[in-house]
């Protein structure tokens, strides 16, 4: 019994944290992303290590120390459907077709400089090609949902300078998802040799195209259905029919694939959404505004910060100075190359460059599939899951540093809605 009052005891401090980070944000006018990461990482190991043992997200099916560490897990899972669904729903899909090639020169600018760069330093400090590689794809990860999640918090999404974002970070999610499977390619031809590495990762690749093919399908059906049978009729009954399969697809991919496939169908769910004339978009993009909505999103963040453990750097303190520096840097360059020829002017390079340089939920993901495979070892992993939340903490304060000398209205910038 005492036991069981613990439990509620902590989830309602969560909750109730999570809710406050909120209204402190409008007070000290910093983003709530950054308040709520540092609450999870006071509450974790770091800190107060509240749950005694450090919460991983991602590595489903993989068994919890213990039942508060399955409800966190939940309710972060909860959040991440959300995040991602919303993430997709919110994208300006047409508007990012109109500026396609910046986004594609930022995106991949900033990932292979990054990816290649990190991968060569970390093998200093690691045994295995393998494991470069992974932590190389963890950092080299851009932020998707979260960077929606902040940028709709600055009034920023609608810009010129939202889109490219949005489009680069799309690229550098895909590109370290394929890393990640590099990765884990390179680790299983030093165990069974080439041929049958090929062969796994062609099976593998395989069946991840033909599950998301069967997504798609599925999704763009249910559309198209519920288009010949009329929204306006029963919107609230399918709406969450919609949801129900986008939540089923994204345990499926969960279960079989790993956190990566899970949040692309949630995406994907709500970026087909988004693109239909069901004229729904509207009366639920302001979903991040709603309590309902944001305190899972909250949690989730909480959870991230909480993966968190600076007492455990130890040894590895100059791998993650080193590790740190080189991913800021390199991005920084990257990012500034991509767009130095296509007239942007300096104050719009900069806020491309720090809207694209935290890692978010695809860092964290990334590194619970690459630790749950046995690419990265647990010292390693603590290295780059710091990396990755500090480094997105910070940067919507850097973002939010900028952005009042900037306004989207009537700012050259500013992209019209298709």
């Amino acid at each position: 019994m005492e036991e069981l009052t613990r439990w509620v005891i902590f989830l309602i401090t969560i909750i109730v944290l999570t809710r406050a980070a909120a209204l402190l944000s409008r007070r000290l006018h910093i983003p709530t992303l950054t308040i709520q990461l540092l609450i999870g990482i006071l509450l974790g190991p770091s800190v107060l290590n509240l749950l005694g043992v450090p919460m991983v997200l991602g590595t489903w099916g993989s068994p919890s120390p213990g039942p508060l560490h399955s409800v966190l897990k939940i309710l972060g899972e909860i959040g991440l459907i959300q995040l991602m669904f919303l993430a997709g729903l919110q994208v300006d899909w047409h508007g990012l077709k109109k500026i396609l090639k910046l986004s594609f020169f930022v995106g991949t600018w900033g990932f292979v400089l990054t990816a290649v760069s990190v991968a060569i330093i970390t093998r200093v400090f690691v045994d295995r090609w393998s494991e470069a590689l992974a932590v190389s794809a963890i950092v080299s990860a851009s932020s998707f949902g979260i960077s929606i999640y902040y940028l709709r918090e600055m009034k920023a999404l609608g810009s010129r300078v939202e889109i490219v974002v949005l489009g680069a970070v799309i690229l550098s999610g895909l590109l370290a998802i394929l890393l990640m499977i590099g990765s884990q390619a390179t680790n299983y031809a030093m165990i069974y040799g080439p041929s049958k590495m090929a062969i796994a990762v062609s099976w593998f690749l395989g069946k991840l195209i033909m599950f998301f093919a069967v997504a798609y399908f599925l999704t763009s059906r249910f559309i198209k259905l519920v288009a010949r049978t009329g929204f306006e009729k029963r919107p609230r009954q399918m709406l969450i029919g919609y949801l129900l399969l986008v939540a089923s697809l994204y345990a499926w991919a969960a279960m079989h694939f790993g956190s990566f496939a899970a949040v692309g169908i949630a995406s994907l769910g709500g970026a087909l959404l988004g693109m239909s004339n069901l004229g729904v978009k509207e009366r639920i993009s302001k979903g991040f505004e709603s309590a309902l909505i944001s305190l899972p999103v909250g949690v989730l963040l909480v959870v991230f910060g909480m993966e968190v453990n600076f007492k455990e750097v130890g040894a590895n303190i100059n791998f993650l100075a080193v590790l740190f520096v080189t991913v800021v840097v390199i991005k920084i360059i990257g990012y500034w190359i991509a767009t130095r020829k296509v007239g942007e002017s300096s104050r719009e390079r900069v806020l491309i460059m720090s809207g694209t340089l935290p890692q978010g939920e695809m860092g964290m993901l990334v590194a619970a599939y690459s630790f749950s495979r046995g690419l990265v070892d647990p010292q390693n992993f603590n290295v780059a899951v710091i990396v990755v939340v500090v480094l997105t903490m910070i940067t919507p304060v850097l973002v939010k540093i900028i952005l009042p000398a900037w306004s989207v209205q009537g700012n050259p910038m500013s992209v019209k809605r298709g």
